[in-house]
């Protein structure tokens, strides 16, 4: 595994680490004796009123005593959150969307990310393929909550076909941890028809039905297809009576999911409605809309949010008068 640098890139004047005499380019080893391996780690260890900082300067270990308050920051920054890099994915997703990219574009559309620190910061979703024990208890002690989890399929033969790995990591016991530690987490569940639609599928929402309040919601996306696919697993696209027949299962299951949870639960892509020509649903239905970046519920919250824009405004053209709107397609 590759060493944490945590090297510090500024301090701020009059703090903590301004009067220990830090600087820029010292690296910050160890507090209390325990490595530091990203930002998340350095804000959790440093939290305490008595610490100790191993930091390496002009080459040399120095040690550093401090008493502070609990709320007293130490006021430094760091060249970089990850101090040992974003972790890298070892499946090979069927559908995955960095395969599916053209060539040519920048070398960052080609990151195949796998970070739980990641989710945890920015929301992005994690298959939890590479978590070592380490990893499962550091969440559980700093209670890295809310995660996004890539479910896909609880079936596991069905899950390993997904993921292109032959044994995965069972994902359900990694779900009871997380429940069972008070770590909330938000679902997806990319679709492709034939392999996780369906009784799958059914299965699926069976499954994490045991989950909530941890499990916050389901995100029930359709697998996405681009014309860059040479040389990888032939997939299926949704037709419109397969799309109308999923929102149709997911709706039933909403409505059994609101009287036993209080919530919905289970949340349909806009993509899947447009397909099986069906009306979106209220924007109340979509609840707090926390998959909108999922593409869950992100027209019925536009076509809201205009609505109220354009109640504010009173007529002032002639009656009659049109308007052209220039969007873009997709």
């Amino acid at each position: 595994m590759k060493r944490p640098q945590a090297t510090i890139a500024t301090v701020q004047p009059g703090s903590i680490a301004d009067e220990l005499g830090l600087a820029a380019g010292d690296v910050l080893l160890k507090i209390d004796g325990r490595p530091v391996e990203d930002l998340l780690d350095f804000q959790y260890l440093s939290a305490s009123e008595h610490l100790t900082l191993l930091v390496c300067r002009a080459g040399e270990p120095t040690l550093f005593e401090i008493e502070k308050g609990s709320e007293d920051d130490l006021g430094l920054g760091f060249s970089q959150e990850l101090f040992d890099g974003i972790r890298r994915c070892g499946n090979s997703c069927v559908f995955c969307f960095v395969h599916q990219n053209p060539r040519g574009l920048r070398r960052s559309l080609y990151v195949k990310d796998e970070d739980f620190r990641q989710s945890f910061l920015y929301g992005n979703y994690v298959t939890l393929t590479n978590l070592s024990r380490h990893d499962l208890d550091r969440i559980a002690a700093q209670r890295l909550s809310p995660l996004y989890v890539s479910v896909h399929a609880t079936d596991p033969a069905v899950r390993n076909a997904l993921l292109g790995r032959p044994s995965a990591p069972p994902l359900l016991p990694q779900l009871d941890f997380l429940a069972g530690h008070g770590v909330e987490f938000f679902a997806q569940v990319v679709l492709c028809p034939g392999l996780n639609d369906g009784p799958v599928f059914d299965r699926t929402l069976r499954d994490l039905e045991r989950y909530p309040p941890n499990l916050r919601a389901i995100a029930v996306v359709p697998v996405g297809l681009t014309c860059h696919r040479e040389r990888l697993p032939r997939l299926t696209p949704f037709d419109r009576a397969l799309a109308r027949r999923t929102v149709e299962l997911c709706h039933a299951r909403q409505a059994e999911y609101l009287g036993r949870f209080g919530t919905r639960l289970v949340f349909v892509a806009d993509e899947l409605y447009l397909t099986a020509g069906l009306p979106f649903p209220e924007a109340r239905a979509y609840e707090r809309f926390e998959n909108v970046e999922d593409g869950v519920g992100m027209i019925p919250r536009f076509l809201r949010d205009l609505a109220r824009a354009l109640s504010r405004f009173r007529r002032v053209a002639p009656a009659g008068r049109r308007a052209l709107i220039v969007t873009g397609r997709a």
